[in-house]
């Protein structure tokens, strides 16, 4: 999709929220506790880091050499990038092709990266699911289609692990990701550590998000909270605007209400959490400069 397109949804989203919460919305902006706002600062460098650390742990069972230091500045540039650029994705492709230049061949740096991300929207997938599926509010009908795609999902990776392993005949090309994927992430001894890295720093979007509405005085609780935050931070995965802006906002303002939860207190915490997720990657600046 054109930028230019992306850019005006984003644009037109957020005025439409803008419109519904209006002057309310800027005064729990304005009045947001900073110490809270530090506190999910500090989980978006943690999750950086536990991130740069999924990525060499996959490289190196992909058998391509990365060092830490390398690792940490291209993920912190790969973020600033994803939250500037839209897409949400051009920031890891760009660290892909600069790791492959180093090596004499391009296809295991893309493919180490396409792994530890997909490593990651498997654990937010299922985070999510979970979370509505156990949602108070939800409709029964709703939590047993949540359930079910749940399980669906954790038997697709069941299967695609068990496949990997006595699949034999395949072309070359698919022979290639096949390994790759066999060796990074569908492998027993692989998987489970891919998981506990990507659940960890699933959580700590989760918890980045719930210092954001800390920061605002809420009105809700923290059960609430856990069940809400996944699926509106799995709506940021939508390739419709640019870094999650305005679609994160409008989830968060139909999913509040569901809750018995004011709007306006999800839509100023999603707000803030874009803000804190943008100034998380600057030091991505700092690898710019170095180049």
């Amino acid at each position: 999709m054109p930028t230019l397109i992306r850019l005006a949804i984003s644009i037109a989203l957020l005025a439409l929220v803008a419109s519904q919460f209006g002057d309310g919305l800027l005064e729990q902006l304005r009045t947001a506790d900073t110490r809270w706002l530090l506190a999910a600062l500090a989980l978006g460098f943690a999750q950086i880091t536990l991130s740069a650390w999924r990525w060499r742990f996959t490289a190196g069972h992909l058998a391509i050499p990365l060092t830490r230091r390398v690792a940490l500045g291209e993920y912190y540039l790969a973020t600033l990038v994803n939250q500037t650029l839209p897409g949400g994705v051009l920031g890891d492709a760009q660290r892909a092709w600069r790791h492959g230049r180093q090596l004499p061949r391009h296809g295991p740096a893309f493919q180490a990266v396409v792994i530890e991300r997909l490593s990651g929207q498997i654990a937010m997938g299922i985070l999510a699911l979970a979370a509505w599926a156990s949602s108070p509010w939800a409709s029964s009908g709703a939590r047993s289609q949540s359930l079910l795609l749940l399980l669906a999902l954790i038997g697709f990776v069941a299967i695609i692990s068990a496949g990997l392993s006595r699949a034999r005949t395949a072309p070359d090309w698919m022979r290639d990701w096949r390994d790759a994927l066999s060796r990074g992430l569908f492998n027993r001894r692989v998987l489970p550590l891919q998981l506990m890295a990507s659940f960890t720093v699933a959580a700590g979007y989760v918890g980045g998000f719930v210092c954001c509405l800390m920061a605002l005085g809420p009105a809700g609780g923290i059960m609430l909270w856990i069940a809400l935050i996944p699926p509106v931070l799995f709506a940021m995965l939508i390739p419709l605007s640019i870094a999650g802006w305005g679609i994160r906002e409008s989830a968060a303002a139909l999913l509040w209400p569901m809750a018995g939860l004011p709007a306006a207190e999800g839509v100023a915490a999603a707000i803030l959490y874009g803000a804190i997720s943008l100034l998380a990657g600057v030091p991505g600046v700092m690898v710019l400069l170095r180049r």
